[in-house]
């Protein structure tokens, strides 16, 4: 989120931060802090707690809000570990129909 909120090109921009997982105090906190964080550099900034499947919960999101650019990051992991559970942040890439912003 640093990257995000220290971006000059990204300044202005209205931002929605999006997290999936169940509606619990922990994960609340968790988006928080970079709702926080954004609103702290000038961002307008909207936190959404989702429930449901990442890959569904989030392009839905993308695509019904008409979002114009998807800001992810993107964690690494085996190989292995892809083959088996697959992998939220490809899933949106192919998915998405907008350009998509990853940093790790």
């Amino acid at each position: 989120m640093d990257f995000v909120a220290s971006s000059g090109l990204l300044k202005g921009v209205k931002a929605t931060v999006l997290s999936v997982g169940a509606d619990t105090a922990e994960n609340r906190s968790q988006l928080d802090a970079p709702v926080r964080r954004l609103r702290e550099a000038g961002f307008e900034v909207e936190g959404l707690l989702l429930q449901g499947d990442p890959d569904e919960v989030i392009g839905s999101h993308v695509e019904t809000r008409g979002i114009g650019l998807l800001v992810m990051g993107a964690y690494g992991h085996s190989r292995i570990r892809g083959l088996v559970i697959g992998s939220t942040t490809e899933a949106l890439v192919r998915r998405s129909r907008m350009p998509v912003l990853m940093f790790r």
